[in-house]
């Protein structure tokens, strides 16, 4: 049976397409885990300024 001959870049493509969607994903991570402390840093800082909450 033949083998189809691929070159390397059509070899890799699908790796790329792979570590592309794993840097999208962690990128999107690590955003909501910013935008998640600047919350939290928020809501301390406004519970510091009103104790009684």
């Amino acid at each position: 049976m033949p083998r189809d001959h691929l070159r390397p870049e059509d070899q890799s493509e699908p790796a790329n397409e792979a570590a592309r969607e794993r840097l999208d994903a962690e990128l999107k991570r690590a955003l909501w885990a910013q935008q998640a402390s600047r919350s939290w840093a928020a809501l301390t800082a406004a519970k510091k300024l009103q104790p009684n909450l």
